[in-house]
């Protein structure tokens, strides 16, 4: 059982009006000010890391037209590139003209960001986001990441098995791939939209 970090109390000073707007969130979020603090100085600790080059775990989320010209291929020769870097996919089928793809990534912050720009600007791609994630807090804060579940003959069943790098299966209807994801935790979320 992992060693629970203790909490230090220390006092924090800020405007009146600024202090309001703070209450604001903190009542929104139906929170405490201390938690959203924390998930405040969270953030901007994880932001640091991955300026710095930190390892990172990253989900790219693209919305693109299918019928523009050798946009899948393209796509499909960006993830190639990165090779082991690419950890899973899914990809849904929005209407008759659009897919929604979503990329789980893992390697050097840069080395994903980029990728991620070069998604975003390719022709026929219509919305990006990405959310990075430091990798290591998970081993620190005990956190485990569960990201396989579908529905199995009428009900829905969660089930164990082992998770092999890129491990491509059927089940009934649909193939999927899934691949260990090593550590986690902490959002950073840089999202870019395209017209």
């Amino acid at each position: 059982m992992a060693k629970r970090d203790e909490l230090v109390r220390f006092g924090v000073a800020m405007e009146a009006s600024l202090l309001k707007a703070f209450d604001a969130i903190v009542k929104r979020r139906s929170s405490t000010r201390s938690e959203v603090l924390r998930d405040m100085a969270r953030a901007e600790v994880t932001k640091a890391e991955l300026a710095s080059g930190a390892d990172a775990i990253a989900t790219v989320t693209l919305v693109y037209d299918h019928h523009v010209r050798d946009l899948t291929s393209r796509l499909t020769d960006l993830q190639h590139d990165l090779g082991g870097q690419v950890r899973s996919t899914m990809h849904v089928h929005l209407d008759h003209s659009h897919c929604l793809e979503v990329i789980i990534l893992q390697g050097p912050a840069e080395q994903l960001r980029e990728f991620a720009e070069r998604a975003f600007a390719t022709r026929g791609v219509k919305h990006g986001g990405i959310e990075m994630i430091a990798a290591g807090k998970a081993s620190k804060s005990g956190l485990h990441v569960h990201l396989h579940e579908h529905d199995h003959e009428g009900g829905h069943e969660h089930h164990e098995h082992e998770h092999h790098e890129h491990d491509e299966h059927e089940h009934g209807d649909h193939t999927h791939t899934h691949a260990p994801i090593g550590e986690t935790p902490i959002v950073r979320n840089l999202t870019k939209k395209r017209s």
